[in-house]
C-alpha cells in the first residue's frame, strides 16, 4: 500500500517563509513561499505565513489542500531562541499530522552537514552560530537586530544609515554610498527620522547590498563598514572553533560577500554546505516520526 505520509520543512525566516513537500521516499513534490515567520512578529503572523507557504507547496505538488492532515512538519523559525516562544509555538493549534519546531539555525546546520557534525554561521537578515556536537547543540548570537546579530545584513545596513546621516550633515566626507543612501532617504534628517522610526531589520537589511557594491569599488565608508562586520563574522567563526565544531558553513544573504572581508586565520574553517535550510527541515520531521515520539 501507498504511503499517505508527506514531511514539509519549513524554513522560516524574518523576511519569507519557504516551505517543501516530500514524499516518504524523499522524493520533492513542491515547494511554495509565505511571508516572515519570525515569532517575534506573533504566532498568528508565524503560521499564517507558514500555513500560506504550506499550500502553495501542496498546490504547486498537485495536491489538495486538505492533506495537510497528512503531513508530519518539520519547523525551523526565526525568533525561536527563547524559551518563551519555544513554549507557545509547542502549544499552538496546528493542521498538521504532527509537528516538530527547532530553530532556523538548527535546520539550517542539519542541511549543510547532511545531519552529521558541523557547525553554520547564518549571516542574512539577521545573524547566528549553531554547531551540532555529537547530538548537543551549541549556539552564538542570534538574539535580535536591538542587541546582537552581529555581521549582518540588518546591522550592515544600521550602521550605513548612521554614517550617511553624519556625512550629509558634514561631520565625515560624503562618499558615492552616503550618497546613494541619503538619496533614497530624501537627503533630509526630517525626512529620514520618520523612516527609521518604522523600519524593520529587514529595511535596514536591504541597504547591506549597497554596502558591498561600494566597498567592492573602493568606497572608504563601505570598505570600513564591511571590515568591520567581517571582523565581527571572525568573533563568531572562532567561537564556533571552541565549540568542537572543525568545519563551518557561510550561509545567508550576506554571506556570499563577506568571505572577502573574513580575517585569514578562520578561513581554513569554511567548507560548502551539502544542502540548505530546507533539506535540514525536512530531516528532523523524518527523525522526528521515525522515531515515534
Amino acid at each position: 500500500m501507498q504511503d499517505e505520509r508527506l514531511l514539509v520543512g519549513i524554513d522560516g525566516g524574518g523576511t519569507k517563509c519557504r516551505a517543501r513537500i516530500a514524499d516518504m521516499d524523499g522524493k520533492i513534490l513542491g515547494e511554495g513561499r509565505g511571508g516572515p515567520a519570525n515569532t517575534r512578529l506573533g504566532l498568528d503572523v508565524a503560521f499564517g505565513s507558514i500555513i500560506a507557504a504550506t499550500d502553495i507547496a501542496l498546490a504547486s505538488a498537485g495536491l489538495d489542500l486538505d492533506r495537510k492532515k497528512d503531513v508530519h512538519a518539520g519547523l525551523g523559525l526565526a525568533g525561536l531562541s527563547l524559551k518563551r516562544e519555544q513554549d507557545m509555538v509547542a502549544g499552538y493549534d496546528h493542521p498538521f499530522a504532527s509537528m516538530t519546531v527547532e530553530s532556523d539555525a538548527h535546520i539550517a546546520c542539519l542541511g549543510a552537514h547532511n545531519g552529521t557534525d558541523g557547525a553554520i554561521l547564518i549571516l542574512g537578515t539577521g545573524s547566528c552560530g549553531c554547531a551540532l556536537i555529537g547530538g548537543v547543540e551549541h549556539t552564538v548570537g542570534g538574539w535580535g537586530f536591538e542587541i546582537s546579530d552581529h555581521a549582518s545584513g540588518a546591522q550592515i545596513g544600521y550602521q550605513a544609515v548612521r554614517a550617511s546621516l553624519l556625512a550629509l550633515e558634514g561631520v565625515i566626507p560624503m562618499g558615492e554610498l552616503s550618497r546613494e543612501i541619503m538619496d533614497l532617504l530624501g537627503n533630509s534628517p526630517e525626512k529620514a527620522v520618520p523612516w527609521a522610526e518604522s523600519a524593520t531589520p529587514g529595511k535596514y537589511g536591504s541597504m547591506a547590498p549597497l554596502v558591498s557594491k561600494w566597498a567592492l569599488k573602493g568606497d572608504p565608508l563601505a570598505s570600513r563598514i564591511m571590515g568591520l562586520a567581517g571582523e565581527d563574522a571572525g568573533l563568531l567563526l572562532r567561537a564556533m572553533e571552541a565549540k568542537g565544531a572543525g568545519c563551518v558553513a557561510l550561509i545567508g544573504g550576506v554571506a556570499s560577500v563577506i568571505e572577502t572581508w573574513l580575517p585569514e586565520d578562520v578561513k581554513h574553517l569554511l567548507v560548502s554546505p551539502a544542502g540548505d535550510a530546507l533539506d535540514g527541515a525536512l530531516l528532523l520531521a523524518r527523525r522526528k516520526l521515525e522515531s515515534g515520539a
